[in-house]
């Protein structure tokens, strides 16, 4: 079996000529194929990160995508077929959507980090755990790593000062364009948007905190992407950056794990319902 992960527009890339070549290619050389569009907030990650993910086996092998354990309303990206859209109302891990826990929120990811300012880094923590999702990223991990903020220009502290949930909050004379998901606030209490390759500069993306006047760290934006806090990442900062919004978070990657193990009659223990915030996610940082 193999598995391919690639953001959604492939699903319509070229009026959908290139997933079904794709197809083709795999199916030229003994495999079946599947794919769906999954949204990573379905399987315990704070963020409404939605990816492509094609599945193949040999001849004869089922393929089934990953039971989801959180539920997670709002708009997807998806794409015109619906039946392509792996969502929770399907037969899962439990027996009613309703009975999901929430979706991680990034106040519960990340609020246990230490308060820093532009320009600053804390190699230290200064509070236990606050929930089970943090519990867990910080299981192992001995001291604090890449918890360091852009230093931003006196300008950009202006702009980030009247940031909101889109562009549209930044007064005009203070920028010339943008996107309306430039020099935005994530917003605490909800799984975080997409995390991109450039989630420490507020020009390029929604990723200023949501009540510290800077944008991301490093380490916040792993949390968010569900890396947990001994992993260790190489490069410069630049670099970790990149490595970190490129890539599939881990505890999306660990769902279809066990689904392709179910395919091939593999026994391992099911995806659990660990990561509920055992604190009210609204919790000051």
């Amino acid at each position: 079996m193999f598995v391919l992960e690639n953001v959604v527009g492939l699903a319509t890339h070229n009026n959908s000529e290139t997933i079904q070549q794709i197809e083709e290619c795999f199916s030229s050389l003994g495999y079946s194929c599947d794919w769906r569009i999954l949204n990573a907030a379905h399987y315990g990650v704070p963020q409404k990160r939605e990816r492509l993910i094609l599945i193949g086996a040999e001849q004869g092998v089922p393929i089934s995508f990953p039971e989801h354990t959180h539920k997670c309303n709002g708009a997807t990206i998806g794409c015109r077929n619906r039946a392509r859209l792996h969502l929770p109302d399907e037969p899962s891990l439990f027996n009613d959507f309703k009975d999901f826990p929430d979706a991680i929120t990034v106040n519960n990811a990340i609020c246990d980090l230490p308060q820093i300012e532009s320009g600053e880094e804390v190699t230290e923590y200064d509070k236990a755990p606050l929930n089970e999702y943090q519990n867990e990223r910080r299981l192992n991990a001995s001291h604090l790593s890449l918890h360091n903020s852009t230093k931003h220009t006196e300008r950009m502290l202006e702009i980030i000062r009247h940031a909101g949930p889109n562009i549209s909050c930044i007064p005009k004379h203070l920028i010339s364009s943008g996107f309306s998901s430039c020099y935005s606030r994530l917003t605490a209490n909800e799984p975080s948007v997409t995390i991109t390759v450039n989630f420490v500069h507020p020009a390029s993306n929604r990723c200023i905190h949501p009540k510290e006047d800077r944008a991301l760290t490093p380490r916040e934006g792993a949390r968010l992407q569900s890396f947990d806090d001994n992993f260790i990442f190489s490069g410069t900062r630049s670099q970790i950056v990149k490595q970190i919004g490129n890539a599939v978070p881990p505890l999306l990657g660990r769902a279809i794990g066990y689904a392709i193990a179910k395919s091939l009659g593999i026994e391992t223990q099911k995806p659990q319902r660990s990561l509920i915030a055992t604190t009210d996610s609204r919790v000051p940082a």
